[in-house]
């Protein structure tokens, strides 16, 4: 059972072909209080194993102070776009938003199709993640490099779920 909570903080996107790719993403709160982000990611290229590289990395602030940032253990090691889908795809990207995106189901990513996905009131449900997590702030950095690099960087602030 999971003991822990998070606030979403932000979200910066980027892209180095805004051509080929662009996406944006939006930190929202609705009239409840509730926290969720909204944003895209435009596909126009081959976004397929012909040099594609996608990594993953997590950094943790006590306080969320910019110089404090350390790594943490959870990351995405640098691997090629088939390596990517296959091992993290199902679990960790679409178990996680595929309720609030038209992203494609796992069964359908070969070969990925350029097209335009879009998030709308979305709250990242984290399944497959520990259920033990240290209090503080975490800034995740998902990167993809080949064709065009792109990615997005996101900050969450973690807290106990029955302490907050």
């Amino acid at each position: 059972m999971r003991m822990w909570d998070y606030e979403l903080i932000s979200i910066e996107a980027s892209t180095s072909d805004p051509d080929k790719l662009s996406n944006d993403f939006r930190v929202k709160q609705n009239r409840k209080g509730e926290i969720y982000f909204d944003g895209y990611i435009y596909f126009n290229y081959d976004f397929d194993n012909s040099g594609t590289m996608v990594e993953s990395s997590a950094m943790r602030s006590q306080a969320g102070n910019e110089n404090e940032y350390a790594p943490v253990i959870w990351s995405i090691p640098k691997e090629t776009y088939d390596e990517f889908m296959e091992n993290y795809y199902k679990d960790i990207i679409y178990s996680n938003v595929g309720t609030c995106t038209n992203l494609p189901e796992p069964e359908n990513i070969v070969p990925w199709k350029n097209h335009n996905y879009t998030f709308v009131n979305c709250k990242i449900e984290p399944h497959g993640f520990p259920d033990i997590v240290p209090q503080g702030y975490y800034r995740v950095n998902f990167k993809v490099t080949g064709e065009v690099n792109w990615g997005f960087v996101g900050v969450v602030r973690v807290f106990d779920k029955y302490g907050h």
